[in-house]
């Protein structure tokens, strides 16, 4: 009896976070929510921290100062983490025809969240303007004319603390297979975005988008704080901070930022594990959460579900295992018929480069397993960290793969 129970408490949390929510959220972002205009245009200062990104950094620089927003009020700050590449010289270049461009270079591995901390402090010198709002963006990720415009737009009401940008997911043209269809690599990625992003503006009817892409999203100048050291996913850490304070955070469809969307599966999975590592120490930080009327259901459903998931569906199939076999030789036999099929999805996931009929049937598995196990390894990262006392912030940890 205790482990059908289990079992279907388990299986029921997983269904919820992965299909009921994301449900009521798509039903809720049907209704139009619209922000008054502003009376003036707010200074923006966009933060951005870069690692040897020669390829898209100027492209980036024009995407912003190109926009429809004043120019008189915005700048722009870039932080170099001890780049190797052309990043530096071509900044340098830029600088010369945009006044409003600053760069700082770090000679040392920073990471990110220490890199954006400096830079908001020299803004904070440059400018007393408290009425100012903060965007954080990434150097792949391209602007439209009207994105910062339509970024900053829900600020005219005082009670938003954060707004989350329409993140648009692209395959870059250098990409081995021609076409959209023939790539499986990317199908479940751009999939699970657009569902991300559905499931946001849902959230955004209660004023609480739960979680920030930083590939583009803003905060004002008041509520921006420090991220505690050894934090790697800032972006989450922000907004969670925000709505503590009892503030809204709201979400902008018309700021729109097309990222493009990395086809190498190997480096999606150190991505995932290394989010994995990150997101359960927002978990932690932020638990109050799940006791607070407003944001407790999204909270739960959004987020502490998914980053436990991989052991809910570890104690769902030994609860069922057990239930159904009702003796310890079924129960091997059940997780002897996972492992299998585990080892399968695995097998098709190291070649997913090669378009197959397999490879793209079994899209929504590989990529629910491909998340699962990267979560689990980043819990493993996360306790190893505590027990050597690292508290490392740059983009790709040493001992990851």
């Amino acid at each position: 009896m205790v482990s059908i129970l289990t079992a279907l408490l388990s299986s029921a949390a997983l269904v919820h976070s992965y299909v009921i929510y994301p449900w009521h959220m798509r039903r809720a972002s049907r209704r139009p929510q619209d922000f008054e205009p502003l009376e003036s245009f707010p200074e923006v200062a966009v933060l951005m921290a870069v690692r040897n990104e020669e390829s898209v950094i100027r492209s980036k620089v024009l995407s912003v100062f190109r926009s429809t927003y004043p120019k008189a009020r915005l700048k722009f700050y870039i932080g170099t983490d001890a780049c190797t590449d052309q990043t530096d010289l071509l900044l340098q270049e830029l600088v010369l025809t945009y006044p409003g461009l600053r760069v700082r270079r770090f000679d040392q591995r920073t990471g990110k969240p220490a890199i954006i901390q400096a830079l908001f402090e020299d803004y904070e010198r440059d400018s007393p303007d408290l009425n100012a709002v903060v965007v954080l963006t990434d150097a792949d990720t391209i602007l439209e004319e009207k994105t910062l415009p339509e970024l900053v737009l829900p600020f005219g009401d005082p009670t938003v603390g954060g707004v989350q940008a329409r993140i648009v997911a692209w395959v870059p043209q250098n990409e081995e297979a021609p076409t959209i269809s023939q790539r499986p690599v990317h199908i479940p990625e751009i999939q699970y975005l657009e569902r991300e992003m559905i499931t946001k503006q849902g959230e955004s009817r209660q004023g609480c988008v739960m979680g920030g892409y930083g590939a583009l999203m803003a905060l004002r100048r008041s509520e921006y704080i420090p991220v505690p050291a050894g934090f790697i996913v800032d972006d989450f850490y922000w907004f969670a901070s925000i709505l503590r304070r009892g503030l809204r955070v709201v979400y902008a469809p018309q700021a729109v930022a097309r990222m493009p969307i990395e086809g190498d599966a190997s480096v999606q999975f150190r991505r995932k594990r290394r989010l994995g590592k990150g997101n359960l120490q927002n978990l932690w930080a932020f638990r109050d959460l799940a006791l607070n009327p407003r944001l407790a259901y999204a909270w739960i459903s959004h987020k502490v579900i998914r980053w436990l998931s991989p052991w809910l569906v570890l104690v769902s199939v030994l609860s069922w295992g057990w239930a159904l076999s009702g003796s310890a030789w079924g129960l091997a036999l059940v997780l002897l018929g996972g492992i299998e099929f585990t080892a399968l999805l695995i097998l098709i996931q190291r070649n997913r480069r090669t378009p197959t009929v397999w490879a793209q049937r079994l899209g929504a598995p590989l990529h629910f397993l491909h998340m699962n196990l990267a979560l689990a390894l980043g819990a493993w990262d996360l306790l190893r960290d505590q027990f050597s006392g690292q508290k490392g912030q740059v983009w790709w940890d040493n001992h990851q793969p």
